[in-house]
């Protein structure tokens, strides 16, 4: 893995986390849209499972 792509599973990492566990800390944030509220755990999400996806592929391939 070279520098970069470690600094990109760190931010990766760190923003799918924030973004999963905001349901918990939302109703601190009056200033937040109930729609963004609502569509950053599930971007997240989505984005965690998709970096898992690329690095399996990857391994399976044989790359590292």
């Amino acid at each position: 893995m070279t520098h970069k792509e470690a600094i990109l599973t760190k931010a990766t990492t760190g923003v799918a986390t924030g973004g999963i566990t905001m349901p918990v800390w939302w109703p601190t944030l009056s200033d937040t849209s109930n729609w963004a509220a609502q569509m950053v755990p599930i971007v997240s999400l989505i984005w965690i499972v998709l970096q898992i996806v690329f690095v399996v592929r990857r391994r399976m391939r044989g790359e590292k």
